[in-house]
């Protein structure tokens, strides 16, 4: 493993897992056996295993999901931090205003945009065809609902806007005054939330409720939205395979999901024991 810097506060209270390539491989549906070792090894010790994702809480793959359901992931950051769970208490929400979604759809409408609101139960898109209908039709919370945001709260709004239309998507929010970002999850989606919006503003919301605090904690990642997570964190461990941008802030670097990086990287930090992930 590689590393930048070996001061860390060991061990940790608790240790944020991005789900995507990074715990998760949504297309194999596999979560390395030695991730899941070192998942319950960690409660063991009385670290908090926790998720951070840009998904939202609805739309947790099922292996994950069914972590969660069992209590072996209580903590979950969820629609890059603007939900945010523990157990079954709701430590802090952050939803749009519907009067700024109402007319952010009517500009994405306007350049022929799909777009998916994103709440605690749903993913609803706001069409009944295209690319968005048929990436999501097989979600269990997927529904098609051009009006949801009207009678349900929505953190966040997955738009199908490609890179090479970047330049309007940006426009659109200057437009409403700076109050919302765009991260790039995918070469065609962004996902759209407040501005002051990340998993570092969930992780920092669940550290004061739980009583410790982000520099106390550790976190894995892969891509552009774990950026600031890994500002915040004591220490930031990028996947082999993360982008270059995120490795280059990053205070280590492991291996990647299939090298079982997770478990690798705990135990070369001192974290867990070799025996305890099986390595």
């Amino acid at each position: 493993m590689k590393v930048k810097n070996e001061v860390f506060m060991n061990p940790p209270r608790a240790v944020f897992f991005d789900i995507d390539r990074t715990l998760y491989d949504h297309r194999r549906d596999f979560v390395s056996p030695a991730s899941l070792a070192a998942i319950a090894a960690l409660r063991t010790r009385g670290i908090v295993p926790a998720i951070a994702t840009g998904r939202g809480y609805a739309a947790l793959p099922p292996r994950i999901a069914q972590l969660v359901a069992a209590g072996e992931m209580d903590l979950v950051i969820s629609c890059n931090g603007q939900y945010n769970r523990y157990g079954a208490r709701v430590l802090s929400e952050h939803p749009l205003p519907v009067a700024d979604i109402a007319s952010l759809i009517a500009a994405f409408r306007a350049r022929d945009w799909e777009y998916t609101f994103v709440s605690e139960h749903h993913m609803a898109a706001g069409r009944s065809r295209g690319s968005s209908h048929r990436m999501l039709q097989g979600y269990p919370c997927y529904t098609v609902a051009p009006d949801y945001y009207r009678e349900h709260a929505v953190h966040q709004l997955v738009v199908l806007a490609p890179e090479t239309e970047e330049a309007a998507l940006l426009a659109i929010l200057a437009e409403h005054g700076g109050r919302y970002r765009a991260v790039r999850s995918h070469a065609s989606a962004v996902d759209v939330f407040h501005a002051d919006g990340s998993k570092a503003r969930g992780i920092r919301d669940a550290c004061a409720a739980l009583g410790f605090t982000p520099q106390e904690t550790l976190a894995f990642g892969d891509g552009l939205n774990d950026v600031e997570m890994f500002a915040a964190v004591g220490c930031a461990v990028a996947m082999g395979d993360a982008c270059e941008a995120l490795k280059a802030v990053a205070t280590h670097v492991t291996g990647t999901l299939e090298e079982d990086g997770i478990a690798r990287a705990l135990v070369d930090l001192g974290v867990l024991a070799a025996r305890d992930v099986g390595l």
